[in-house]
């Protein structure tokens, strides 16, 4: 323990920390013999042993008074001294260091210029986007000799935000990993009340909160509340934006289609909640709205913190992917969302043409809506007028929506044989050909790729590798297209088909189910079941919904970040290895990943096994199974215990 804390210590303060007399005596008089050979260069280790041997009993006494002497003096010294943030910095190269320490210089240049101080300057949250400007205008002015390409822009960005982060313990932005409770959100929100997608996305911890309203019975009521700021100006005047409240529905049916569950969820996980000693939906859902008062209010903390980690672009391909997984023929983007609100508005008694322009956030007496956001199919039954009959408003509700359009045996992902077809194409080939040709002449040239970074023919090379990854991921969107348009036409004349000679329907094809952590069935199980009947239980069933959504674990890639962290150990591994012990694997398949719920499919080939070990798992770890508990040293260490115990 000794020599590993000493070896800590001088790793940490190898940069900052200069060790005084009295602390360097402490340290050497603690180290042993072992220690201190760790640290000497060959040839001087036996010589070292030569001396130690020679050593007298008297001097060992004295260096062991020395030791009592020096503990009661320094080492309480050193603990107050000590600051926590230096032992969590990581450690970077000196050429990272050098070119940290050359931004530094530069924006303190710029702060004497300017005449402004350095680190109130970079602790503003947010930053200002002009004085960034301003400072990328005066490198670009300052170093234009040294800067010949946007990259060396970008570089001095990212080393910009290393700095803020470790001058201040501020990052741009706060990012919480989020997203799936953050897009069930966005879903309910969009749907609810029609806005547009950035006004949504914009939303931060200042413009929500929660208000629980009195009804003199067991528990209060909750109104969700939210007002869009970043909402698209039309010329003329116009209305500051509406509060808009969403209630707590009764005896929901399906808590799935609740935007409390979410919004609460989503703040638990965040903390938000913290300066109200709340951690728990438990707490939350045993509050009462004081006597003599009409409401108590719920207002998270950090107002500046935006609620949704999604950028536009990222929602819009997140619900293409989820319109294709649930069988729609249309791409389902977030103006789908706005387009169905409106109509459902408009076709309200409920709501006049008033309060519709004000939510859908339309100018007064405006065609907006009939000329952008009007249904291409007409949402009334028409004919029923004409009969004077009772309209069917259900059935034409129906002919009317994408819902019409799902098909579950539409076509989703290529398999292999059209995924090779597509990659066949004379353009993918082509570049491919370039690509590989730039990587033989900088492999034969400077031995390994790594080696000629920098360099023209190294730029050259990664160009000609972007374009050939972009023409494959062309070729197969246009065959994904080409597939599932041939099944629009042929499939429906099959069906028709195999009905006209009594044959059997052609059912949807079984995929195989992907691993899904623990924490994530808890959450699809309480969001799916039917909301109880007392108000009692309903109450303990929507605090048990947002307790489990809120310790939804997070993705993939975040898993296997904090699967080897030396920080403390999250909720979500605790509760990944319940239950598990004496686990046996598949060949060739990972057992970290899968009793964590990273990856639960095997990998085709060993080469590709032991890279997969050797890239994320290659650290000092303890086999999770609670029945083995190995130490186990390196990715060698680690694949060979998993194939011989574990059968992998």
């Amino acid at each position: 323990m000794i020599s590993i804390g000493k070896q800590r210590l001088y790793t940490m303060y190898s940069q900052e920390y200069t060790a005084t007399p009295s602390d360097q005596l402490t340290i050497s008089s603690i180290s042993d013999a072992s220690t201190e050979s760790e640290y000497l260069p060959e040839g001087e280790e036996e010589k070292e042993e030569q001396d130690d041997d020679n050593d007298n009993d008297d001097e060992d006494e004295d260096e062991e008074e020395v030791v009592v002497e020096t503990n009661n003096n320094n080492w309480l010294q050193l603990e107050n001294e000590l600051n926590e943030n230096e032992l969590h910095q990581r450690q970077y190269q000196q050429k990272t260091i050098n070119i940290k320490n050359r931004v530094w210089s530069l924006w303190c240049q710029f702060c004497i210029a300017t005449n402004r101080d350095t680190l109130t300057l970079i602790k503003e949250e947010p930053p200002n986007i002009k004085t960034l400007c301003t400072f990328f205008d005066y490198i670009l002015t300052t170093r234009y000799k040294y800067i010949n390409s946007s990259s060396t822009l970008r570089t001095y960005w990212n080393y910009w935000v290393l700095l803020r982060r470790e001058k201040v313990g501020l990052s741009l932005p706060a990012i919480t990993k989020d997203r799936m409770v953050g897009l069930s959100l966005i879903l309910l929100l969009a749907g609810m009340s029609g806005h547009r997608p950035d006004a949504l996305l914009s939303l931060k911890n200042a413009n929500i909160q929660v208000a629980l309203l009195p009804t003199g019975r067991e528990r209060p009521h909750m109104v969700l509340e939210f007002k869009p700021h970043k909402t698209k100006r039309y010329r003329g005047m116009k209305k500051k934006n509406p509060i808009l409240g969403i209630p707590e529905v009764r005896s929901e049916p399906c808590l799935l289609l609740c935007p409390q569950s979410f919004l609460l969820s989503l703040l638990i996980r965040k903390s938000a909640f913290h300066h109200l000693h709340i951690t728990s939906a438990t707490q939350l859902y045993a509050l009462q709205v004081p006597p003599d008062t009409g409401s108590l209010l719920l207002r998270p903390a950090d107002p500046e913190c935006f609620l949704f980690d999604i950028t536009p672009r990222t929602l819009n391909t997140w619900l293409k992917r989820l319109g294709e997984l649930a069988g729609f023929n249309l791409s389902i983007t977030s103006y789908s969302l706005r387009r169905g609100a409106g109509e459902a508005v408009n076709s309200s008694s409920e709501i006049s043409e008033a309060q519709q322009n004000l939510l859908l956030q339309h100018a007064a007496n405006s065609s907006v809506y009939q000329e952008r956001y009007a249904p291409d199919y007409f949402p009334k039954d028409f004919s029923a007028v004409w009969r004077g009959s009772q309209p069917q408003n259900n059935v034409i509700r129906m002919a009317s929506g994408q819902s019409r359009s799902i098909d579950l045996r539409r076509p989703v992902d290529l398999n292999k044989a059209q995924a090779t077809e597509a990659d066949a194409q004379p353009e993918v080939q082509r570049c491919k050909a370039r690509w590989e040709r730039s990587r033989l002449k900088l492999q034969t040239e400077y031995g390994a790729m790594y080696k000629a970074k920098g360099t023209p023919l190294y730029q050259k090379a990664m160009k000609r590798r972007n374009a050939y990854h972009t023409a494959r991921q062309a070729a197969r969107r246009e065959m994904k297209a080409l597939i599932r348009a041939r099944f629009n036409e042929e499939q429906p004349k099959e069906d028709i088909i195999r009905q006209i000679y009594g044959l059997p329907m052609e059912s949807r094809k079984a995929h195989k189910a992907d691993l899904v952590p623990s924490e994530q069935q808890r959450a699809f199980f309480l969001l799916f079941q039917f909301a109880p009947k007392t108000e009692g239980e309903e109450t303990e069933c929507r605090a048990a919904v947002v307790d489990a959504v809120s310790k939804v674990g997070p993705s993939c890639k975040r898993r296997l970040q904090e699967i080897h962290s030396e920080g403390p150990t999250p909720r979500w591994m605790t509760a990944a290895l319940q239950g598990k012990r004496h686990v046996q694997l598949a060949r060739r398949q990972c057992l970290l990943c899968m009793i964590y719920g990273v990856r639960g499919e095997p990998f085709t080939r060993d080469s590709s096994f032991e890279r997969h070990i050797r890239r994320i798992h290659n650290k000092q770890i303890q086999c999770p199974d609670p029945a083995c508990q190995d130490m186990l040293i390196g990715h060698i260490d680690i694949a060979n215990h998993m194939r011989y115990i574990h059968g992998a």
